[in-house]
């Protein structure tokens, strides 16, 4: 293999060339190299003076423009870079940081190769999927498990779930209160507000806490939802969901200290099934050292829980919620929680206004939003629903036994 690498070497190929032709690794290529040399040196380099070796001490001439986040970049080399990935370890570009927008290569009448590249630093529209479960893979939380309440032995104890639906944190209302610490500090308090309300009654077991329902109001850079529809907006992307991953990270926090379990439940909307998707994963693994908060947040729009002897199926709403029920009899998952349970209900959104009523034994429930009228919603007559959250309070044995309202 040696000699069989020595008589490549004229040819002036990369390493992952002569790795791929002979079958091995890169690192196995470099060996051989060094002990070509070696014996080159040892017999006075006959085995040298007929090949010309890769050379790593590459030239580079760099233009860095720190203004404009750009890197140009060219260098002298023996062979052609074959793709970004071998580009972006010649020229030192940190693909992490930066995208490769255009290279070029050009032969030399050495016969050597000079390579360009232009690249400037990721905007949120570069980072794909992949970035963020790289990124996520690396990710330490700083946060510390909180410990339970002390339990007051004269109260009942109950599981609630917590409903701040539709939230639609950047969209733009037509009555001008578009401040966004406004709207972050409105979504804690309200829901700091319903939790006092409960404890004021009860000790809490578990609160059961359904995160998206449109908590975003878009789904992409361009300011769109899901399927594309164009939305008026006070944040752009990445603005709305930095500022969303606080507000629900802070609020979680709050409902441990308030509570023994916290389970968060994704409910994907219509207005940011794929953003809603990733701050999930993101507080999933923020609070992973933590026993006592559990997500349950599978891609998909169906979910499902059990508190006590009540089945609570939960959907989105943008669709003929009358079918719900039989959708969830028949779930390949959630059949048989849906089948054993005493009591059943079904809790959706998306319309922004409260309404409830029964369907052959099972209550569907859907729950009124916080948010305010956007253009389109005046433009359509969509106005005037009361702005509210819920606290839903459920016993073990009788199911429901209260229902708590804060309004704004």
């Amino acid at each position: 293999m040696l000699n069989q690498l020595q008589e490549m070497l004229c040819w002036k190929k990369s390493k992952k060339f002569y790795a791929e032709k002979l079958q091995i690794p890169e690192d196995e290529v470099d060996e051989l190299i060094k002990e070509i040399r070696r014996r080159g040196k040892e017999e006075g380099g006959q085995f040298l003076s007929k090949a010309k070796l890769p050379s790593e001490d590459f030239q580079i001439i760099k233009k860095v423009s720190t203004e404009k986040g750009t890197i140009e970049s060219t260098l002298t080399l023996d062979f052609e870079p074959k793709d970004d990935i071998e580009l972006a370890k010649l020229h030192k570009i940190d693909l992490d940081k930066y995208v490769i927008t255009n290279y070029w290569s050009k032969v030399l009448p050495s016969g050597k190769f000079t390579s360009s590249i232009f690249s400037r630093k990721k905007e949120a529209k570069d980072y794909t999927i992949e970035d963020f479960s790289k990124f996520l893979q690396t990710y330490k939380s700083n946060y510390i498990p909180i410990p339970s309440p002390e339990r007051n032995e004269s109260k009942d104890i109950v599981d609630i779930e917590l409903s701040l639906s539709d939230y639609h944190l950047a969209k733009r209302y037509v009555d001008g209160d578009n401040d966004p610490s406004t709207r972050a500090r409105r979504f804690f308090n309200v829901a700091k507000s319903l939790i006092d309300k409960v404890r004021s009654v009860y000790d809490i077991n578990k609160v059961v806490f359904p995160i998206s329902n449109d908590f975003f109001h878009t789904d992409n850079y361009q300011n769109s939802t899901t399927n594309g529809t164009p939305q008026d907006t006070i944040l752009d992307y990445a603005s709305e969901y930095e500022l969303g991953f606080a507000i629900l990270a802070d609020t979680i926090k709050m409902l441990k200290v308030n509570s023994i379990t916290v389970e968060v439940i994704l409910v994907q909307g219509n207005h940011d099934r794929t953003k809603s998707f990733y701050l999930a994963h993101a507080l999933d693994i923020f609070f992973s050292n933590d026993n006592d908060i559990q997500f349950i947040r599978e891609e998909g729009l169906i979910k499902g829980t059990l508190l006590g002897s009540t089945f609570i199926g939960f959907h989105h709403g943008n669709c003929k919620i009358d079918q719900l029920p039989l959708l969830f009899a028949t779930h390949p998952k959630y059949s048989e929680m849906f089948g054993k349970a005493k009591y059943r209900e079904v809790h959706t959104g998306d319309k922004h206004h409260y309404m409830a009523k029964e369907i052959k034994g099972v209550r569907i429930q859907q729950m009124p939003s916080l948010s305010g009228t956007d253009r389109w919603h005046k433009d359509n007559n969509f106005v005037h629903s009361v702005r509210a959250a819920l606290a839903l309070v459920y016993d073990n044995q009788w199911g429901k036994v209260a229902e708590f309202e804060q309004r704004i």
